[in-house]
């Protein structure tokens, strides 16, 4: 009997060892799935190389795009100081065309004579002109002769015993407003023998006054070009 119940023992314990071990192929298969282990550890080893791979053209795809967005901003900057640089020479130009209301710090010249026959302003406008001249010189940026804006296209003719700035008669007293440096000015009009001794001596008095903020108006008129055409340069070429 002792013999039968040592085998019947060893029986029973070989069975629950191999329902134990079938449990754990079973469990093991259900987290692996059907294939072998190995197979399955080659297969995710490759598919890291594979997100690995995807990863390092990703990485290579954002530097290229990191680059381009570079090159996009230089190139806008470019342009940005490009139309800056093109608007200041625009403003520049406006002024210089006279087309435009300005102020700024300058002189005010006024010319006045007392009653006198041999004094007219006809006969001497080529002072007016010298004047004019003498201004530029000094590197203002703006004229007015009693409001007529002085421009590269006004003309100063004597009309009688008078004299016309952009078609309208001057007489005096003149006041020439000039926008520029003051003492840049002043020194290039009140040096001996300089324009206004040589108006002094025929005549005329001058009063010369500096202001912080002077106006000067737009040139009213308007000039038509019939003759001059800008050149395209990329036609020259």
């Amino acid at each position: 009997m002792s013999k039968l119940w040592q085998r019947l023992m060893l029986f029973g314990i070989s069975l629950i060892l191999g329902v134990v071990c079938m449990a754990q192929i079973k469990t093991t298969n259900n987290v692996l799935g059907d294939e072998n282990p190995q197979d399955r550890a080659v297969e995710l080893d490759s598919e890291l190389s594979e997100l690995q791979r995807e990863k390092k053209k990703l990485n290579a795809e954002l530097e290229q795009l990191k680059q381009t967005a570079k090159d996009n901003e230089e190139i806008f900057s470019a342009k940005q100081a490009e139309l800056e640089r093109l608007a200041s020479e625009l403003e520049k130009q406006q002024i210089l065309s006279g087309y435009y209301d300005v102020k700024g710090p300058g002189t005010i010249i006024t010319i006045d004579a007392d009653p006198n026959p041999y004094v007219s302003l006809a006969s001497s406008h080529q002072y007016i002109l010298a004047l004019i001249s003498y201004l530029n010189n000094a590197g203002v940026e703006a004229i007015s002769i009693n409001g007529q804006r002085y421009t590269n296209y006004t003309e100063i003719v004597p009309v009688l015993d008078h004299i016309n700035v952009n078609g309208v008669a001057m007489v005096l007293p003149l006041e020439i407003k000039a926008i520029g440096n003051t003492r840049t000015i002043e020194a290039s009009l009140n040096f001996v023998g300089g324009i206004v001794s040589q108006l002094g001596q025929i005549g005329y008095t001058i009063d010369i006054e500096s202001s912080s903020e002077i106006f000067i108006n737009k040139y009213d008129g308007e000039k038509q070009f019939k003759y001059a055409v800008p050149i395209n340069i990329e036609e020259e070429q």
